[in-house]
């Protein structure tokens, strides 16, 4: 029993449900300090979130079986390996996936449901076809992965405005770099599983450019909040500190050690970065 209930969280890919539900917490707290804060779209925004993105993990470990076989990383995922039957699998996802739309649908609105739906298709169809067939699939999936803090934001707002906009544009150009570094370190994988990722098909150094020029642009994202006017001074000032900190380190390390370990190194940061960002996003609105 305790493996099999173990086994099902795993197939949460609890990293990628608690980063999702982070940021459409940050999404909704920003709304807050435009509209009422209301509890019950609060609810429905952890949970809803929690739940579509919980079980479009549970689809993706289906549709990626074969492809994590190949992979010394994903070859022991509980339906790769057959310790949990694709039946059971699909039966588990359909069930997060009606308790998360159910609460989206009865304590939102019906923008922040569609949002939902858009994530749920994206990840699941749209990236899920990009990322066998193109280089560019981090582009391509990073939509997906943008959408939460909008429909945090929309479960209050009820409409897509500026401040959503920008929200959608942070996430979208954090998750650039964040994912590039894991196709560095994990490059191996991703040519044995011939998956076309950015490193397998330009390499590790044109990879390393295309991270620091994403962090750039997650810089100028970020910002954007304060020079719209839904942020203050302070908001500015750390998320900025946070971006010149991830710049640092890219720079500071780049001749230091090899390209697997430079890589491990952003990803870390990048780690740090979204919490402080969820934080920072979450209380920007009620500071100078």
């Amino acid at each position: 029993m305790e493996k099999h209930t173990r086994s099902y969280v795993q197939l949460l890919k609890p990293g990628i449900t608690f980063s999702n539900t982070i940021s459409g917490i940050a999404g909704f707290f920003l709304a807050a300090s435009v509209v009422p804060f209301q509890w019950a779209a609060l609810l429905g925004v952890v949970v809803g979130i929690a739940g579509v993105i919980a079980s479009a993990c549970v689809v993706n470990n289906v549709l990626d079986r074969t492809i994590d076989k190949r992979m010394k990383r994903t070859a022991k995922r509980d339906v790769a390996s057959g310790a949990i039957r694709v039946r059971y699998a699909l039966v588990y996802a359909a069930l997060l996936g009606v308790v998360g739309f159910t609460a989206l649908a009865a304590l939102t609105n019906a923008l922040t449901v569609w949002l939902g739906v858009l994530a749920y298709v994206w990840y699941i169809v749209v990236y899920g076809i990009a990322k066998r067939t193109t280089a560019y699939s981090t582009v391509i999936g990073g939509v997906a992965g943008a959408l939460p803090p909008v429909a945090g934001y929309t479960a209050l707002t009820n409409q897509v405005d500026l401040a959503g906009v920008v929200l959608f544009l942070i996430l979208f150009f954090w998750q650039l770099p964040h994912f590039y570094a894991i196709a560095m370190f994990r490059r191996d994988d991703y040519a044995k599983a011939k998956l076309p990722v950015w490193s397998v098909r330009f390499g590790m150094q044109n990879t390393k450019v295309q991270i620091f020029v994403s962090v750039l642009f997650y810089a100028f994202a970020a910002s954007l909040l304060s020079f719209f006017g839904y942020t203050g001074i302070i908001y500015l000032v750390l998320s900025s500190a946070l971006s010149v900190y991830w710049i640092y380190t890219g720079i500071r390390l780049y001749r230091k050690v090899d390209d697997v370990k430079w890589a491990r190194s952003m990803f870390g940061v990048s780690l740090v970065v979204l919490l402080a960002m969820c934080v920072l996003i979450s209380i920007g609105g009620y500071l100078a």
